[in-house]
């Protein structure tokens, strides 16, 4: 079996990855660089407190292979599982963090009520009085989201993987007769095509003559000046959507979860800035007057009822495997391993929730 998988992503080199490990031929058609797309621009929080119960099993599983494939690759990841809260101040959220606990703890999450107040034990200088509820979870963490990639890249290398880079896929050929891919002045051909393109899969969609409908997010972030490291969890504002973690190197990393476009564009915004730098210093005032040193933007997909679009099209040569939405980094490692299954054996039930046939 030949594979191509459009899109050097976590969830496209995991996926790539799996179906090596099981001695499938496997191309990579990367548009740009390593690291260009969604997976290289975010901040990297990784949770199993999810509000979709078909993610939780996922996310969970993806925190165990974040803990032990960096071992199998020969490769750290710079996970830190030190935990994970979430906090609201408006009523709404509040019920909707307390009916999403409630599914968690029923899947097995560990995850608890904590009170405002004692935010302060985990993060010093946090103004308790800006938050109504908060709950946390020890078992999560923050991973640095360039290793990850890199780390995927190299196993798949070893594995005898060709990762093409700055190779835009512009012709897709399925259904019967010679399949494959157009890249360049190129046609490389393949038994199955695999869509991991983010925020480009409806392209891809539509070059197969596939219709996808995915929403497109666009999200931004900053970094800041280093201080003292002293922010171990990652932190979610859902009232707000603004979240923060510290580097390793004492940078804080922080943005505001996406919001859907019309079109893919990567631009920086001073309202960003203005909503954020409010909102944050509010939560922990230590962090005013601190200099920000770089602010970018990413751009993201999401399947249109909010869940992942993962498997078969109508033709079954050409496989989704995109619309993760904000928890691809949590979720992708697992379900690109549960896809290279679907690929090679021709059925996986634990997907059928993401089966592009729902819509």
């Amino acid at each position: 079996m030949r594979v191509a998988v459009i899109g050097a992503g976590v969830m496209g080199l995991s996926t790539a990855y799996f179906l090596a490990k099981s001695g499938v031929e496997v191309k990579v058609f990367e548009q740009k660089y390593l690291t260009y797309g969604a997976s290289g621009r975010n901040s990297g929080g990784i949770t199993a407190m999810l509000d979709r119960e078909e993610l939780i099993p996922f996310a969970m599983r993806s925190l165990e292979m974040y803990e032990n494939l960096p071992s199998e690759l020969e490769f750290n990841f710079l996970f830190r599982m030190d935990g994970y809260i979430k906090v609201a101040d408006r009523d709404e959220d509040v019920e909707r963090l307390e009916k999403s606990l409630n599914l968690q703890r029923k899947l097995g999450v560990d995850a608890e009520i904590i009170e405002p107040q004692e935010i302060r034990d985990l993060i010093p200088d946090f103004n308790s009085s800006a938050v109504t509820f908060a709950v946390f979870s020890k078992n999560s963490g923050v991973v640095f989201p360039w290793p990850v990639v890199w780390g995927l890249a190299k196993g798949c290398r070893e594995l005898g993987v060709e990762i093409k880079t700055h190779t835009k896929v512009h012709d897709i050929t399925i259904g019967e007769g010679i399949r494959g891919v157009k890249a360049g002045d190129e046609f490389f051909e393949a038994d199955v095509i695999v869509n991991s393109a983010g925020a480009w899969s409806n392209e891809m969609s539509r070059i197969a003559g596939i219709e996808l409908g995915n929403k497109i997010m666009k999200e931004e972030i900053c970094v800041t000046e280093s201080i003292k490291p002293y922010l171990d969890p990652y932190l979610l504002d859902v009232s707000h959507g603004l979240y923060i973690s510290q580097t390793s190197r004492g940078e804080i990393v922080g943005g505001i979860t996406g919001r859907e476009v019309e079109k893919i564009e990567t631009k920086s915004s001073m309202d960003f800035l203005v909503k954020y730098a409010r909102r944050v210093t509010q939560l922990i005032p230590k962090l005013k007057g601190l200099s920000i040193l770089r602010q970018w933007s990413g751009v993201y997909d999401e399947g249109k009822d909010g869940l992942p679009v993962v498997g078969f099209s109508k033709d079954e040569s050409f496989v989704q495997a995109n619309g993760l939405g904000h928890w691809g980094m949590t979720i992708g490692l697992s379900l690109g391993k549960e896809l290279a299954k679907l690929i090679i054996k021709g059925e996986n039930p634990k997907l059928k929730p993401f089966s592009p046939e729902r819509f």
